[in-house]
């Protein structure tokens, strides 16, 4: 890991896109270590407030964070970062009480046949899946603009 990194360091950019073995802890340390970082990609890792925290401290050059499917993250922890960054865009950040595969996961169960009340939860669980997609092109729409 560490050539890699070290090789993304120098060209300002990071991407640890999808690496749930790497702990916050440890996402924490390279961003203290990367005070030049530009662009950085933390797309499906398991970080909190705590990360977003560091970032705002650490990476005041910082002008690109990819945040999709990081769901433990709250809006107030964005709007510190970027009243302290106002230059930064954060990508495909959207508040979310529930990730939309777990959401998936159960209206699979519950269309299971043998109880009526089970194909109306289902329904309505698609329908706020629906919306919480419609909501992430929005955002993204929004911010190609």
């Amino acid at each position: 890991m560490s050539y890699r990194v070290t090789q993304m360091i120098v060209n300002e950019y990071l991407n640890i896109f999808i690496r749930k073995e790497f702990s916050e802890i440890s996402i924490c340390n390279v961003i203290r270590s990367c005070p030049r970082l530009q662009q950085l990609d933390l797309s499906y890792c398991e970080i909190t407030d705590i990360t977003i925290k560091e970032i705002a401290r650490s990476c005041l050059n910082l002008k690109y964070l990819d945040l999709e499917g990081c769901y433990n993250i709250s809006e107030e922890a964005i709007d510190q970062l970027i009243s302290l960054n106002p230059n930064i865009h954060v990508d495909n950040f959207l508040e979310s009480s529930a990730p939309p595969d777990f959401i998936e996961s159960v209206r699979n169960y519950l269309i299971q046949p043998n109880v009526a009340n089970k194909r109306f939860l289902a329904q309505h669980l698609q329908q706020f899946l629906d919306l919480n997609m419609w909501a992430r092109s929005t955002v993204r729409r929004c911010a190609e603009h």
